[in-house]
C-alpha cells in the first residue's frame, strides 16, 4: 500500500495562494514524487498542455498546466484524503468488509463521483485491487483525462454523465477556477445517471465506497432516491456549503444519511460515513 505524509490544504482545493506559498509546495511535492515532478511546468510548453506525475505505486498520472490537477493529486496522495490503508480502527473495517466481499465470492464496487481526471480512482484502485471502479465524471476536458489516467485497468469503467437522484439531463456552468464546474437540470444536455446505475455499470455486485465530490449537485443526488445508501458500506462526502453560501447544498445529504446506522469521521475536506 502507498504511503505519504500528510500536507495541509490551502482554501480553495489547495491553490498556491503566493509565490511563497507556491515554493513550498513544490518542495514538498518534491518530497513525495521526486524531483521529475518539476517536470511538469514544462506542460505550458507543449501543445497538448499535459504533463506527467509519478506517483509511487500508482503510476504516472497526466495532468494540465496550471494547479488545479496537481491539487487533486496532491489532495489523493499527500494529504491522503481517501486512505483506507493505515491500521486506525475505521480503516480496519473497511478493510475487513473488502476482504469479506471477497470471501463470499463477490466484487466490491466502488462509485468514484466527480471524477475530475481520476486521481481519487487510482487511490481506490491501489488500495482495492480487487474491488470494480466506476468513475463519474460529466465535464468532456475532464472525462478525456480520466480516460487517459484509467486506461488499460481493466476494473475501472469511465462513465461520461453526471450523477444524481434521477435520470435526465443537465448543463454545466463554468463558475470560476477549472475545477468550478457548476452541475444544473435541463431538458438536454450532459446525461444524469442515478447511483444505482452505477453500481449496475461498475461490473460489480455488492458497494463497498461511493465518493461523492460533484461541486454542490449532491442537493439532486440526495433528494430523493436514496435506497443506495443503506447498501452502501462507506460514502464519502465533500460537501459544498462554503462555495454556495445560503443554497443549502449539504441539507438534503445530511438528512438523508441521518436515516441509517453510520459513524462519522472527517478526512480533509471530507465527511466519511461507515456503516456500523
Amino acid at each position: 500500500m502507498y504511503q505519504y505524509a500528510a500536507v495541509p490544504q490551502l482554501p480553495g482545493k489547495g491553490l498556491p495562494v503566493s509565490l511563497l506559498e507556491g515554493i513550498r509546495l513544490n518542495l514538498s511535492d518534491v518530497r513525495h514524487f521526486g524531483p521529475t515532478v518539476l517536470a511538469r511546468h514544462l506542460a505550458h510548453l507543449r501543445r497538448d498542455r499535459l504533463g506527467r506525475v509519478r506517483v509511487p505505486h500508482v503510476g504516472s498520472v497526466l495532468v494540465r498546466a496550471g494547479d488545479s490537477d496537481m491539487a487533486a493529486v496532491r489532495q489523493m496522495f499527500s494529504a491522503r484524503e481517501y486512505d483506507f490503508s493505515s491500521s486506525n480502527p475505521t480503516n480496519q473495517r473497511v478493510q475487513v468488509k473488502y476482504k469479506s466481499i471477497l470471501r463470499s465470492g463477490g466484487k466490491p464496487i466502488i462509485v468514484d463521483a466527480g471524477a475530475n481526471i481520476g486521481a481519487a480512482s487510482l487511490a481506490f484502485a491501489a488500495q482495492f485491487p480487487e474491488a470494480r471502479i466506476v468513475a463519474v465524471e460529466p465535464d468532456p476536458a475532464n472525462a478525456a483525462l480520466l480516460r487517459r489516467n484509467l486506461e488499460g485497468r481493466s476494473n475501472c469503467v469511465v462513465v461520461e454523465a453526471a450523477i444524481g437522484a434521477e435520470r435526465g439531463f443537465v448543463a454545466l456552468h463554468n463558475c470560476g477556477p477549472s475545477w468550478a464546474v457548476r452541475t444544473e437540470r435541463a431538458s438536454s444536455g450532459v446525461p444524469v445517471i442515478t447511483i444505482e446505475d452505477a453500481f449496475a455499470q461498475s461490473g460489480g455486485d455488492t458497494p463497498l465506497i461511493v465518493k461523492i465530490d460533484i461541486e454542490g449537485f449532491e442537493k439532486d443526488l440526495f433528494a430523493t432516491n436514496t435506497d443506495w445508501i443503506e447498501r452502501s458500506y462507506v460514502v464519502v462526502i465533500e460537501p459544498h456549503d462554503w462555495m454556495l453560501p445560503g443554497e443549502l447544498s449539504s441539507r438534503s445529504f445530511q438528512e438523508a444519511m441521518v436515516r441509517y446506522p453510520f459513524e462519522l469521521c472527517i478526512r480533509g475536506e471530507n465527511l466519511m460515513y461507515v456503516q456500523l
